[in-house]
Order: C-alpha cells, then sequence, then structure tokens
C-alpha cells in the first residue's frame, strides 16, 4: 500500500500536467485572439484605404468628420458579422454612393453590378466637369461665379432633390431650359422642393462664391455644392470651386459709387488697419465700438466721429489727395487710450 508522501507527490504531480494544460489552452486561445485581431485590423485598413468620405473626397483612413465616422462604424459591424471584402464594398456603395469608392478597379465592377441591378430604365447624372479654380481673387472683387452643365443621359426623368453648399459664402442655382430655381446656400432647398431633368436634357448649375463674406480668409479656398437626386448609382454628387484668396487692394467695398468701409473700435485698436481708398472716391465709415465710447479722428479730412459704447456711427467724406494719414481714437477709452491708432493710405 502506497505510503502518504507517494500519494502527495502524484497528486501534485497530476496537478502540475492539469496546470500545464491549461496553460497551454489559454496561450493558445490567446494566441489565436491575438492573430485573430491583427488579420481583423489588416483587413480594416485594406478595406479603408479603398473607400473615401463622401463629403471631404478625402481617403476615409485619413478622415475623422461625422460621415466618414458613420462609414467606418457601418464596416466594423459587417465585418463582426463576417461579411466577406467584395460584399463590404458593395454594400458601402450602395448606402453612401458609388462616389465613396476610391479603388478605380472596385469601382468599375460595382458599377457593372448596380447598373445591372437598377436596369434600363434609369435615370443617371452626368457632369461635364466637377471642379473650377478662379485662380488669384481679391476680398474686393465681392461675388464671382461659375456654371458647371449636367445632363441626364438616362431614359427616365432624373429628379433633382436638394442643392446645399458646404459654406454660407456659396450659393448656388439651377437651371432646366427657362426655370431657375433660388439660390441655396448651407440651408439647402427646402424639403418639398425638387425639378426635372428629362432624358437626354441639359441642365446648368451656377455657383456663386461671396470673397468679401467673413467666413473667407486669405489664401487657398475650397469649397462644395452637393447634388442630391433619384439616380440610384450617385445619389449625391458634388462640384467643387477653389481660388487663392489675396488681400484686397482697397478696404470697404463700392455700393452705388461710395466706398464703404465697416471699422471696428475696441481696446486699443482699429479694425481694419491701415483703411486703404482709391484718391477722388467718397468714403463713409460705418463705425462700431464693441466695448466702451470710442472715436474716430482724421484731422486731413476734417473727421471728428464719436461712437457711443456697443453701437455705431458713420461719417462721410471725399478722399481729395494721396498720402498716408494718421487715425487717432478721440475719445478717452482707458489707460492706454493714446495707443489707439491707425492708418489711412490714399492712393
Amino acid at each position: 500500500m502506497p505510503t502518504a508522501p507517494i500519494i502527495i507527490n502524484k497528486l501534485e504531480d497530476k496537478q502540475m500536467r492539469i496546470s500545464k494544460v491549461i496553460i497551454f489552452m489559454v496561450s493558445m486561445l490567446f494566441l489565436t485572439h491575438f492573430a485573430f485581431t491583427q488579420d481583423f485590423d489588416a483587413l480594416k485598413a485594406e478595406i479603408h484605404s479603398k473607400l473615401r468620405d463622401k463629403r471631404c473626397n478625402m481617403p476615409l483612413s485619413e478622415c475623422s468628420c461625422p460621415e466618414a465616422k458613420e462609414m467606418k462604424g457601418y464596416i466594423d459591424a459587417l465585418l463582426e458579422t463576417g461579411t466577406a471584402k467584395d460584399e463590404i464594398y458593395y454594400k458601402v456603395a450602395k448606402k453612401f454612393s458609388l462616389k465613396t469608392i476610391l479603388d478605380e478597379n472596385v469601382k468599375k465592377e460595382l458599377e457593372k453590378r448596380l447598373t445591372a441591378e437598377a436596369g434600363e430604365n434609369r435615370p443617371q447624372i452626368v457632369l461635364e466637369s466637377n471642379s473650377f479654380n478662379f485662380g488669384e481673387v481679391k476680398k474686393d472683387q465681392g461675388k464671382v461665379s461659375t456654371v458647371f452643365k449636367l445632363s441626364n443621359q438616362g431614359n427616365v426623368a432624373l429628379v433633382i432633390k436638394n442643392i446645399k453648399a458646404s459654406c454660407t459664402c456659396t450659393t448656388a442655382s439651377l437651371s432646366i431650359g427657362k426655370d431657375k430655381s433660388p439660390y441655396f446656400d448651407t440651408k439647402g432647398a427646402p424639403a418639398d422642393w425638387q425639378m426635372e431633368i428629362k432624358p437626354k436634357e441639359k441642365a446648368e448649375l451656377e455657383v456663386v462664391l461671396d470673397l468679401a463674406h467673413n467666413s473667407v480668409k486669405l489664401g487657398d479656398l475650397m469649397r462644395e455644392v452637393i447634388i442630391v437626386s433619384n439616380d440610384s448609382l450617385y445619389p449625391e454628387l458634388s462640384v467643387r470651386v477653389e481660388a487663392k484668396v489675396l488681400d484686397r487692394e482697397f478696404s470697404g467695398q463700392l455700393e452705388d459709387g461710395i466706398r464703404v468701409i465697416k471699422l471696428k473700435a475696441s481696446k486699443y485698436k482699429f479694425e481694419p488697419d491701415p483703411m486703404v481708398v482709391k484718391k477722388g472716391e467718397k468714403i463713409r465709415l460705418v463705425a462700431a465700438s464693441s466695448d466702451v465710447p470710442h472715436g474716430i479722428s482724421i484731422a486731413d479730412f476734417k473727421v471728428n466721429l464719436t461712437i457711443p459704447a456697443g453701437k455705431s456711427n458713420s461719417v462721410e467724406f471725399i478722399a481729395d489727395k494721396e498720402g498716408s494719414f494718421p487715425v487717432h481714437c478721440n475719445v478717452f477709452c482707458g489707460p492706454d487710450h493714446n495707443k489707439m491708432r491707425g492708418t489711412l493710405i490714399v492712393k
């Protein structure tokens, strides 16, 4: 009969073998999970690299805007259910538009599949061009515009359901024959608005860019207008306008022959500064105070204006001589009142 120490040793050996088996199984599970995670992440990265965001057109892997996040969440859900890669591309194109497919080979195959599904009786929106560059422009040019030509190459009516601009500085209007829509901005068209383009009929989309708008900054500019239609392959398309915005040659804007300059006065500066005007022009300064009472004095043109706190006031004069002229605040506005200076340049 085995002694107690021998029995204990045998039990310990058995427990050790069991422990080794458990450790081995846990290790294999961990390695399997690790390998699966790597494969999952690699597949997701590959799919993201072949897609783009439908709004900003950036590759999906580089974009973090709300629309891109929605697409990524949709793709993750499909991956978690074991959906095949090619089927994911199809479902994304179906849900978000064929425009989201960045890879041309994938896009070509999907276009064949979606075209076959849609059948012969479908509208087909076609843009002659989807971008226009205004080149170098100046803020004081005000509104500039260009026209994009589009047509319906399908054999049933193409219904334009919405037109929406990406920025408040941009508006767009659709013309079909003699019919012309209102100009739509970032709010888009009303819910009950639509226009029809008949088969083989052409239309024009006028895009207007207001360079004087506050949202337009100096440097490179890009704005988009989104067109929503009943084309099942491309339910959303966009056109893009670009420009390089330079500083205005003269301040303000001409209104009925008068150069109107909106001047902001605050502790302890004037904006814009300097003010640049053309010799011989009639100038109207519309000055607003954003804090305490201020004033504007341009002695060479006998300008002497007071501006109540939080309000505005205006004055007119003729810029009848060239040169650089000092602008002062003529109302005490605080300890650094004497530093509140500006310049008027007459060319």
